[in-house]
C-alpha cells in the first residue's frame, strides 16, 4: 500500500472520527426555537455531560488524524518548493495544532450553557460572554483564519493545475461542502439535521478523501507514491 494511500484511509478514519463528534455534541432536537441562542441553549439541555466528554476527546484527536489526507494533495503537488505549496503545507501544521484545541472550547462552550440553565439563568448571551469570550473570539478568529488560508490554497493548486488532480478537482473543496451541508442541514430541527449542520467539515472532509482515494485507484501508477 502507497503512502498517498495510507494518509487518505488514515485521513477518511479522522474524518469519520470528528464526525461522530459533531453528532455528539449538536445532534438534538431543536423545533420551536425562536432563534440561535434558543436552538444551542435547547440542544445543550439535552446532550449529557457524557456525550460532551466524549465529543471532546474524540474532537481532539479527529481533526489532526484527518490533516494526514489533507497532506496527501501537497504530496501530489508538482513543484513543492514555490509559496503557494509552503503556505498550503503550513496551513496544514496550524489546522492540526488548532483543530483538536477548538473542539475542546466548542464542547466547553456547550458544558456552559449546559450550566447556566441548570443554574437557572435567564441571560444566557451575557452570561456566556463574560465567562468565555476572552478565550473565545481570539481562538476562533485564529482557526478561521488557518482554515481560511487553508481552503483558499487548496483551491488555487487544484485549479492552476499546481498537483497531480485536474483543474475541475476544485470543486471538491472543504468550503464548497460546509456551504452545502449547512445548507442541507438548515432544511429541519431535528437531532439528524442539527447533526448533519454540525459536521458541514467533518462530512465534507470525509467525502474529498474517499474521492481522492478512488481518484488515486483509478490512476493508480500515476498518482500513487
Amino acid at each position: 500500500m502507497s503512502k498517498t494511500v495510507k494518509y487518505l484511509i488514515i485521513g477518511i478514519i479522522g474524518g469519520i472520527l470528528t464526525l461522530i463528534v459533531d453528532c455528539l455534541l449538536l445532534g438534538a432536537d431543536s423545533t420551536g426555537a425562536a432563534d440561535a441562542i434558543e436552538k444551542y441553549s435547547m440542544i445543550a439541555s439535552q446532550v449529557s455531560y457524557l456525550r460532551i466528554g466524549l465529543a471532546g476527546s474524540f474532537g481532539f484527536v479527529g481533526i489532526p488524524v484527518s490533516v494526514l489526507g489533507s497532506y496527501v494533495l501537497y504530496m501530489l503537488t508538482v513543484d513543492k518548493d514555490t509559496r503557494l505549496a509552503k503556505l498550503y503545507r503550513y496551513s496544514l501544521y496550524g489546522f492540526a495544532a488548532t483543530g483538536g484545541a477548538i473542539h475542546i472550547i466548542c464542547c466547553y462552550l456547550v458544558t456552559g450553557l449546559k450550566k447556566d440553565m441548570e443554574a437557572g439563568n435567564t441571560d444566557l448571551v451575557m452570561s456566556v460572554f463574560e465567562e468565555q469570550a476572552g478565550y473565545l473570539i481570539p481562538c476562533f478568529a485564529l482557526f478561521l483564519t488557518i482554515y481560511g488560508i487553508h481552503v483558499v490554497t487548496m483551491f488555487l493548486l487544484v485549479i492552476k493545475k499546481k498537483t497531480a488532480f485536474p483543474a475541475w478537482f476544485c470543486v471538491f473543496n472543504p468550503l464548497v461542502f460546509k456551504i452545502v451541508i449547512n445548507a442541507v442541514g438548515g432544511l429541519g430541527t431535528n437531532a439528524f439535521f442539527n447533526g448533519l449542520a454540525c459536521s458541514n467539515m467533518s462530512l465534507g472532509s470525509t467525502i474529498i478523501f474517499a474521492v481522492c482515494l478512488a481518484a488515486i485507484y483509478r490512476r493508480k501508477t500515476e498518482w500513487e507514491q
